[in-house]
């Protein structure tokens, strides 16, 4: 009894362990994290990053199970957002109070409520507490202003190193200022007196060399008379030469003046040429194309394809389960929704046939690459065999690229995917479509298939929150177009941003001025106006195909690419042995053509029995062998690759395109083999001994090999092992049986003899 007393009181204090651990890492959970562009900050890292830092800090202390807390985190990460550019000079910083490990820390910051703003400034000493911001408004706009408000406060001795001066500029000032200063452009921004415009375009523009940006008071009669400034706010451009111009915006707000100013020729950003100005990145030689930006360009999208589906799908040897239907789905999309050249939609929808007919796999990439190349020549079936970028070509060759290629393939897929509905809808017919089908598809295949594995576990978290509960086509467009502004504020300023393509909240101002709007200095989206941009923007109307290849010049290119391969990999022999090889094949298949007919009439209905045999088992794929010699040719099992419409084509035109082939280019084409899915040994070897003539549909025999006992699939072999085991089991039985009935039969023998010896002693007494 003390026993099981003991062990039930040692139980339930293991579970009080487990639950209190269970709790301390719930609270360690904060609201924040990285990607929101604040700092975390600890117990452990607190004194090193806080104090005697270069910049100005402003921390938030809270608790995670504060309801205010919760409340402010979204105005909170908003405003790190929209402050990010100001990092050399102020950054934003969080600590987690509830966080056990940070309970003292906490208490000696003298935290006694949630959430606690205090400010630090740039060059803090050590166990400063910091000014407690008391502000009742706690707006981006208002917390924007007040900050700006700290940074102004800084003595000259502690000022922060990286950042620009914020007070206003006067004539003389802007008269010297080239002799000073080594600059393209002095941008001026005239305001009232009480305007943050220009200290937050200043701000804004702090990593971006060749540029300063100064602010110009209305009381400053003598340069708003110069530059003939007739309104307020107002930019002008400043040049070494005294010329000045106006910028011309459609707006005269911040976010206007900052991408003008951005985009300005020769401005880039500062902390790319800091990191990265000496690092080479392979060949840069490539001729630039030049391109508009508001167009789609079908080479980008047809690279992309190239790109996504040549490079790093076939990274996986072998595609089965989530992996193979992940591919399956992206097929399926494109096959739908892309709106492709038609050689290049044609070889989409092999590719899915093909895929579908697979089953569940396993598929090798090799077979993969092999559909993909299109190796039984299908007329009119080809894809691109290197990428071509044109608006996604970046300044240096590692950047922009295929990332840029896959979300536009996406955007665009999306919005032809909700066309589509529509016009299913306006045409009567009921028809069941997912508006979460295209999002599906990229979801699985970044998961499964994108390179850059940092990046799809970011996506993959951003979808687990939200992509489930979209219910429309129109949430799906606006889905994906946030979660790629999101990913562009995470990467600005990173070593991937391009410097001549700066990451940016698209769609820019210049591109969409109705699709923004600033209301008391913070910027909101207008998503009716991005909606009807983004309908407009990725419609197959707005597709440039300037810069591409012609489908003739992509099917040499492939073709002379296989030729290359074969000749280099395969032909080992010397050449005259080569020629004499060729010789001697013609001779042979001339003499055999004479004997073909008479084979072809007398064998005709028995090897059709037999290809049906074969078709009945596992489905199989058309795989691509080059040989040395030409004296024993495969089954062709080609309505089990391709639709059968394909058939009777690719049948009638074998013989002759391989004839044709072989005395035009001097060497041996390549080889059809029937292989199966799984490879096995027995089933190549049985099917090595069979050939397709090409003709009007006659299949003749080449040698004869018994099919009897070969031609078990795995099926079949797991029956027979059944049988086997049952008919061993009915013998054991049938042994069992007879051997208790010889034992009971045994048994009442022995009795009755027994029975018989008592009474015969009872009579003889």
């Amino acid at each position: 009894m003390s026993v099981c007393v003991g062990m039930a009181r040692h139980r339930y204090t293991v579970l009080l362990i487990l639950a209190a651990i269970s709790l301390l890492a719930k609270s360690g959970n904060g609201l924040y994290s990285p990607a929101d562009q604040v700092t975390l900050l600890d117990y452990s890292n607190l004194d090193g990053i806080l104090y005697n830092s270069s910049k100005a800090w402003v921390v938030e202390f809270y608790a995670s199970w504060c309801g205010h807390c919760i409340s402010f985190a979204r105005v909170w990460k908003s405003l790190a957002n929209d402050i990010k550019d100001w990092k050399p000079a102020l950054s934003l910083a969080v600590v987690h109070c509830a966080n056990p490990v940070n309970s003292k820390l906490c208490r000696r910051f003298e935290v006694t409520s949630y959430p606690t703003i205090k400010l630090f400034k740039a060059f803090s000493r050590p166990f400063v507490r910091g000014e407690h911001f008391s502000g009742s408004e706690r707006s981006v706009s208002a917390l924007r202003h007040y900050f700006i408000d700290h940074l102004e406060a800084h003595d000259e001795n502690v000022w922060p190193p990286a950042c620009p001066p914020l007070e206003p500029v006067s004539m003389a000032e802007v008269q010297s200022f080239f002799a000073f200063n080594d600059v393209l452009y002095l941008a001026l921004i005239f305001e009232e007196e009480n305007s943050y415009i220009g200290r937050e375009v200043t701000l804004d523009m702090l990593q971006y060399e060749n540029i300063a940006v100064r602010r110009v008071l209305k009381s400053e009669e003598s340069l708003v008379k110069l530059f003939g400034v007739q309104s307020f706010p107002s930019c002008y451009l400043y040049f070494n030469d005294t010329s000045h111009r106006a910028a011309s915006v459609k707006k005269e707000t911040r976010i206007f003046y900052t991408y003008y100013l951005r985009r300005l020729p020769g401005v880039t950003r500062g902390a790319y040429k800091l990191t990265a100005e000496n690092v080479t990145y392979g060949d840069s030689t490539e001729t630039w194309k030049d391109f508009n930006s508001s167009k789609l360009y079908m080479s980008d999208l047809e690279s992309s394809l190239y790109y996504s589906l040549k490079m790093e799908v076939v990274k996986h040897q072998e595609l089965s389960g989530d992996t193979l239907m992940a591919l399956k789905n992206f097929i399926t999309v494109l096959t739908k929704f892309f709106p492709g050249r038609p050689f290049i939609m044609k070889l989409l929808q092999i590719t899915d046939t093909w895929l579908r007919d697979v089953g569940t796999g396993p598929v090798s990439s090799r077979a993969l690459m092999d559909v993909l190349n299109n190796k039984n020549r299908i007329p009119g079936a080809v894809l691109p065999d290197k990428e071509n970028w044109v608006g996604c070509q970046g300044s240096r060759p590692h950047f922009r690229g295929y990332p840029c290629s896959v979300w536009t393939l996406f955007h665009l897929l999306t919005v032809q995917a909700a066309k589509h509905n529509n016009s299913m809808v306006l045409a009567g017919k009921s028809v069941q479509s997912d508006p979460l089908e295209v999002l599906s598809a990229l979801r699985q295949y970044v998961k499964h298939f994108f390179g850059c594995r940092e990046c799809a576990v970011h996506f993959e978290s951003m979808a687990a929150v939200s992509m489930n509960s979209i219910q429309t086509f129109d949430k799906a467009i606006l889905w994906l177009w946030s979660r790629h502004n999101r990913v562009n504020n995470r990467l600005a300023g990173a070593l991937s941003e391009d410097p001549k393509f700066p990451k940016i909240q698209w769609p820019p101002p210049d591109m969409c001025a109705d699709c923004h709007n600033e209301i008391n200095g913070h910027h909101e989206w207008i998503l009716d106006a991005v909606m009807n941009f983004l309908n407009v923007h990725y419609s197959p109307d707005n597709i440039d195909y300037s810069y591409l290849k012609e489908e003739e010049e992509l099917r040499k290119k492939q073709q002379k690419v296989e030729e290359d391969t074969w000749q280099g990999q395969e032909r080992t022999v010397p050449e005259e042995e080569w020629k004499k090889d060729i010789d001697e094949d013609k001779g042979k298949q001339e003499k055999e053509k004479s004997t073909e007919q008479s084979m072809m009439n007398e064998e005709r209905q028995v090897n059709q029995r037999s290809v049906r045999r074969i078709r009945s088992q596992k489905r199989s794929f058309v795989k691509w062998k080059h040989t040395a010699r030409r004296d024993v040719e495969d089954i062709v099992d080609l309505d089990l690759f391709v639709n059968e419409q394909y058939k009777k084509q690719a049948l009638k035109g074998r013989a002759e395109n391989e004839r044709a082939s072989m005395m035009s280019k001097k060497y041996r084409g390549p080889q059809l083999h029937l292989q199966s899915i799984d490879e096995s040994g027995e089933s190549k070897e049985m099917l090595q001994n069979w050939v397709v003539w090409g003709g009007d549909n006659v299949i003749a025999k080449k040698k004869w090999i018994g099919l009897r006992g070969m031609n078990f699939s795995r099926m079949d072999t797991g029956l027979c092992i059944m049988l086997y085991f049952l008919t061993a089991l009915s013998l054991l039985s049938l042994y069992l049986y007879f051997k208790m009935m010889f034992r009971c039969w045994k048994l009442k023998y022995w009795f009755a003899s027994a029975c018989i010896g008592i009474k015969y002693s009872r009579e003889r007494k």
